[in-house]
């Protein structure tokens, strides 16, 4: 057969299948019309009994239909379950999702202009600030999430007040100390806001941790503790980069005043002390070469004075703070970021507070320490985190293999959208396991006198959702896993707010 022409095999059977069907088709929709003419009939002519019979026939065949179409939309639905309070839900072209529970964490992938912002990350800020959750929000394009936040408080005139770092135009920011004394009770918290910050600058440190990196550490743990014991008035970040960016000697020796400082830089301080002065000399310089990549005057600005205070979720005065970043100047503000993030979610993460969020866009740009442990922890102090990345090789290369692996199964909700690597959509694959497939083959032998024909079934596992469907999957659709919801799995395509 030349291309463009018809079989005529297939147009006879084409015409001869319209001939057949055409007329049940179109008896099915007058038949419901015929009995009811027929029960009409009956009635007027006062054979009420026929009438009753014609009219719960007609009854009973709208009821079927009913039944098939509810069905149906049922199935396409998901299960009805009962909401909650915390219940959040999202729009999509086939219905609603919801989730009953949003302190079970999300975990949100999909690679650069797959919509995770659009069509996942804003409509569950708008989701949370509806119920007058409180909580941070890590902008890595500023002000993009800014001014969701902000339109949500506005348009449900939420009793939550809306706080933003601008590390771009300073002069157009609110001012914070992120480690005034109040945020100190101890020294192990003074040294985990010294490691976010360390560890932001040296990002080696992170999966190699080193002599140079932990005496770092120690060392601005030392600064940060001392003016919090001695001049609490000062206790501030510039005044802890001018400390650090003093003379060597001076600094240790000021550090011996204080018992609990002493302990801190007794390695330091009894190198200088034997005469080895290059040891001395590298630790303090490596520390002092990565704080000038953040002591700015335009950055240590913001961060000199306190016009808002990062226990987000006290019950009294509930916040909103969004932390602004930008893609080309991460590596100067991871530092910085990582620090306010980590003293909130310390600050967030007690008993008796309200309930709040952690939205973290583009999450592995900005290491912030035992972040992995959060969505657990969180859990039962109603905090509700969502974790976004493009890709899962980029949370490994942030966080490192172990911590990202337990930050990805932490988080009991989770959105897949277009991936762009073989090797993540191969293991969001198997996240949706595999099920059983029917494959029927037929078979025909011609021989002289007859011909015979059979038929054979075999059942074949076969991914859910294969690999290769996360490397085509449109703007907005996602699919995803989930519990306390009404699809425990699901591929729609989700509506932006």
């Amino acid at each position: 057969m030349r291309q463009g022409e018809l079989n005529p095999r297939k147009g006879c059977m084409r015409f001869i299948g319209v001939f057949l069907v055409s007329p049940i088709l179109l008896t099915a929709l007058i038949f419901p019309f015929g009995i009811l003419w027929f029960a009409l009939d009956e009635f007027r002519q006062g054979r009420i009994g026929n009438g009753l019979v014609f009219t719960l026939m007609l009854a009973g065949i709208c009821y079927g239909v009913y039944k098939f179409v509810k069905h149906k939309q049922k199935k396409q639905k998901g299960k009805e379950i009962k909401a909650s309070p915390d219940t959040v839900q999202f729009q999509t072209t086939t219905g609603k999702i919801q989730f009953n529970n949003p302190f079970r964490g999300f975990f949100i992938v999909g690679a650069a202009g797959s919509g995770k912002s659009e069509s996942i990350a804003v409509p569950l800020m708008g989701e949370f600030i509806s119920k007058n959750f409180a909580g941070i929000v890590y902008d890595f394009k500023f002000p993009t999430l800014a001014n969701d936040v902000q339109t949500f408080i506005d348009a449900n005139r939420s009793v939550l007040r809306h706080y933003f770092l601008n590390f771009n135009d300073p002069y157009h920011s609110y001012r914070l100390n992120p480690i005034k004394p109040l945020y100190l009770p101890n020294t192990s918290y003074a040294r985990e806001y010294s490691y976010a910050i360390v560890s932001n600058l040296m990002k080696e440190s992170i999966k190699k941790p080193d002599f140079w990196s932990r005496s770092a550490t120690d060392l601005l743990t030392a600064c940060i503790w001392y003016l919090r014991e001695e001049r609490p008035d000062i206790c501030d970040l510039p005044h802890v980069c001018a400390m650090i960016t003093s003379n060597d000697t001076a600094l240790l020796a000021k550090l011996q005043e204080n018992p609990t400082t002493a302990q801190m830089t007794i390695s330091i301080y009894n190198a200088m002390q034997r005469g080895a002065e290059g040891q001395t000399a590298g630790v303090i310089g490596t520390l002092q070469g990565a704080i000038a990549q953040i002591n700015t005057p335009e950055l240590m600005y913001i961060f000199g004075a306190d016009e808002f205070s990062l226990d987000v979720n006290n019950p009294e005065a509930p916040i909103v703070v969004t932390v602004g970043s930008y893609p080309t100047l991460t590596t100067t503000l991871a530092p910085l970021c990582s620090l306010v993030l980590t003293v909130a979610i310390k600050l967030m993460n007690q008993p008796g507070k309200s309930k709040s969020f952690v939205l973290l866009d583009e999450a592995p740009t900005c290491y912030i320490p035992n972040l992995e442990v959060l969505p657990n922890t969180g859990r039962s102090n109603k905090i509700a985190s969502v974790i976004m990345c493009q890709d899962l090789s980029q949370l490994t290369d942030g966080y490192g293999k172990e911590k990202s692996d337990v930050l990805f199964s932490a988080c009991n909700n989770h959105f897949y959208g277009r991936v762009a690597s073989s090797h993540t959509s191969e293991i969001l694959s198997k996240q949706f396991g595999k099920t059983d497939k029917t494959y029927v083959t037929n078979s025909r032998n011609r021989k002289r006198t007859e011909i015979t024909s059979g038929q054979s079934e075999t059942v074949q596992e076969r991914d859910i959702m294969r690999p290769a469907e996360f490397l085509s999957l449109q703007i907005g659709e996602f699919a995803g896993i989930g519990v306390e919801t009404n699809l425990p799995t699901f591929k729609a395509q989700f509506l932006p707010v």
